[in-house]
């Protein structure tokens, strides 16, 4: 399909600064390869260049909710903590975000955007609340928090795919865009399906 004749698609982007780009993916691939590969003295950064089979900008599915932990402290007023919850959209894995990233919408490519497994919100709500209750309820040891999601939305992770094949490399490595580490740990749980509910 010609590029002027793709669907284009409004998204929010999860993370607003970009440090990996096609010129300079090929850094970020090497830096990011096994210690195995980096150890051979044929490899470097130019030999990953020449190499590289094929590189994708991708964007990847998460869901995050913006929530309140409200825990009651009687006589005194309830405290309130805000929170983010993300889920990722395609394995189900979960957890909070230690700091709250940075959102802004942007227009890309429909065939730029990775399948969602857990496309809608009540089935995401499922993975906030196990969230809710494993990870966030065990930091309360007597009387558990309520909790109140005050917003979820659909975000998207920018990534590079990159396959890089040569005598010696035979590998595919997916790197975040905005920080240009290796999202390996996430790629594998995109594969072994432990971390879904349903």
């Amino acid at each position: 399909m010609p590029a002027e004749l793709k669907a284009k698609l409004q998204v929010v982007q999860l993370g607003d600064q970009q440090v990996v780009t096609e010129d300079n993916v090929h850094h970020f691939t090497y830096k990011n390869l096994s210690l195995k590969n980096k150890l051979n003295t044929s490899i470097n950064k130019e030999y990953v260049k020449q190499h590289i089979q094929n590189k994708e900008f991708i964007f990847h599915p998460f869901w995050v909710a913006k929530t309140l932990i409200v825990a009651e402290r009687p006589p005194f007023p309830p405290k309130k903590t805000p929170n983010v919850i993300f889920v990722d959209a395609v394995s189900g894995y979960r957890g909070v975000f230690s700091k709250i990233p940075g959102l802004h919408e942007l227009e890309v490519d429909e065939d730029q955007l990775v399948e969602m497994k857990i496309d809608r919100k009540n089935s995401a709500h499922l993975y906030i609340k196990d969230v809710q209750e494993k990870q966030i309820n065990r930091s309360y040891i007597l009387k558990k928090p309520k909790h109140e999601v005050l917003e979820l939305l659909p975000v998207y992770l920018p990534m590079w795919k990159v396959t890089v094949q040569s005598e010696f490399i035979n590998d595919t490595v997916y790197i975040n865009a905005n920080t240009g580490e290796s999202e390996k740990y996430l790629s594998e749980r995109w594969y072994n399906r432990k971390d879904l509910l349903l």
